[in-house]
């Protein structure tokens, strides 16, 4: 039992630790495999090295005994040579007075044993015995401009280690790369997140700001109710009116702006494709100068580069064309849809202008019922409204809290990983990239206040809506269920919203 709680134990913790890595666990692996690998490289550098005196040293004596025996065959044909000129060879066995010198033995004596006298060699003789020790000579002077070139396996070794040490050069490139794929994954992910988390928290703020704005709608309403109870009637055509042709210009203005949209988007591709036509006609050119030259009779080495020079110009040319095909296929896409919300906006704008009457006729008939009735219900929800604010506003902290510690605990591990990273860098002095956790930690500090300032300084009446890393940002696009409480309320509710807010953000959300 114990056993099995221990292993249940680890299995929990690792699973844990699984699921606390970033999307760039692969690329930590990656840089701590390579810089162990550069180790190992390194080791075996140290001991190949290590292997090269005595190599060398077995070497030198190669080289050394060819010349010995150069020096002895120079020797021995001099000495030959001589013996041959004075007549030192036996009439009798005709063996050279040198060769009885080898053997220890005396010239002299052994003449005087065979009854031998000493002859002079002829001139041919003298001749042909040069020619063989000159062809001697000449093969050990070969094998010697042979050694004196290198050692065959000392050569192996020190190719070796070139191998090795480049190995090493392109590991740590390659260190470097990767801890800049890690930065720019998990850079991706963290603001992936970060718009997720801050996504979810608006929801959250906008179920304050509803809340809070239905308080505001609600107390106007009971005193709007006092003043209208005699005028609303007269008002109420023109009111509706004048909200019907608010939302005819706003989808008009919708229209504009969709167009606009389509001719930057076809002005934007006509200058991208024209740009990547001119890199491509020079692209072409250049292929073709490439192919004129691998034409000819070239060097096996100049040939290996034209033809490395021309696949890049290939690839190159492949991606551009690709380039051009994937965004006008992208800027089609785009123009297609905006042409569809133009014409949804146009048949809107149509309904709008046909139901008009329709629209005003039931408006009268909605302000029969009794005032008295409209501020009883409008106080009940006050009320209702009041208990909604306090809820929403404890679930948004509890959300926003939540997420806060999900962000330390990503940032934590950022960090763990890139000590990793830092580390494995270290042992082989190699540059780490190590910036992504500031970065990750900068964006979650200019994303969560754009979120957390509508719930605590737009509203009321706030003049520092957002702080400086939200300027040009337009949260209200984020925030279409806000945006359509709003776009659902009457004009006088909007209005009373409006003069209880920040004007500058209220636009903002309406606009």
């Amino acid at each position: 039992m114990k056993t099995f709680t221990i292993g249940l134990l680890i299995m929990v913790l690792f699973q844990i630790r699984s699921y606390s890595q970033t999307v760039g666990i692969s690329y930590v692996r990656s840089i701590e495999a390579k810089s162990l690998t550069h180790d190992q490289n390194k080791t075996k550098i140290f001991q190949i090295r290590s292997e090269i005196p005595e190599l060398e040293r077995l070497w030198r004596l190669k080289i050394q005994k060819v010349k010995d025996e150069i020096s002895a065959l120079i020797k021995e044909r001099d000495a030959l040579i001589a013996d041959m000129k004075v007549g030192a060879r036996c009439s009798q066995c005709n063996g050279w007075k040198s060769d009885f010198e080898k053997k220890g033995e005396n010239f002299e004596k052994h003449l005087g044993d065979v009854k031998g006298y000493a002859i002079p060699a002829t001139t041919s003789e003298l001749e042909t015995t040069r020619k063989q020790f000159a062809e001697k000579i000449a093969i050990k002077k070969v094998q010697l401009q042979n050694l004196e070139k290198g050692d065959e396996a000392m050569l192996r070794k020190l190719k070796e280690i070139e191998e090795l040490e480049k190995a090493n050069v392109k590991i740590c490139r390659d260190m470097t790369e990767l801890s800049k794929g890690y930065e720019e994954s998990v850079l991706a992910d963290g603001k992936s997140k970060h718009d997720l988390w801050t996504k979810d928290l608006l929801h959250y703020a906008t179920n304050i700001l509803i809340a809070d704005d239905k308080i505001t709608i609600f107390k106007d309403q009971v005193i709007r109710y006092e003043k209208e109870f005699q005028k609303e009637g007269e008002k109420v055509r023109e009111l509706v009116k004048k909200e019907n042709q608010l939302a005819v210009d706003q989808k008009n203005n919708a229209i504009a702006t969709n167009e606009q949209q389509i001719n930057t988007i076809t002005e934007t591709k006509n200058k991208y494709i024209a740009t990547n036509d001119i890199e491509l006609k020079k692209l072409h050119q250049l292929k073709v100068e490439i192919e004129r030259e691998l034409s000819k009779s070239l060097p096996d080495s100049t040939k290996s580069i034209q033809t490395s020079n021309q696949k890049q110009v290939i690839e190159k040319i492949a991606v551009l064309e690709k380039s051009n095909k994937d965004y006008t296929l992208e800027a089609e896409s785009k123009i297609v849809a905006l042409k569809n919300i133009i014409l949804k906006l146009k048949g809107d704008i149509f309904q709008l202008n046909t139901n008009l009457p329709k629209v005003q006729e039931l408006a009268i008939l909605k302000i029969k019922p009794s005032f008295d009735q409209k501020k009883s219900a409008a106080r009940e929800s006050e009320n209702a409204a009041v208990l909604t604010l306090a809820s929403a506003k404890k679930l948004y902290l509890e959300k926003a809290n939540e997420y806060k510690r999900k962000n330390d605990a990503f940032t934590s591990e950022i960090t763990t990983e890139s000590n990793r990273m830092l580390i494995a860098g270290q042992k082989i002095n190699c540059p780490i990239w190590n910036q992504v956790r500031g970065m990750v930690v900068t964006n979650w500090n200019q994303v969560f206040p754009c979120v957390n300032n509508l719930t605590t300084m737009a509203k009321p009446y706030s003049t520092n809506v957002f702080n400086a890393y939200c300027s040009g940002k337009s949260l209200a696009s984020y925030m279409s269920i806000y945006k359509s409480f709003l776009m659902g309320l009457g004009q006088e509710d909007r209005e009373a919203i409006k003069a209880n807010s920040n004007a500058a953000w209220y636009e903002q959300l309406t606009m």
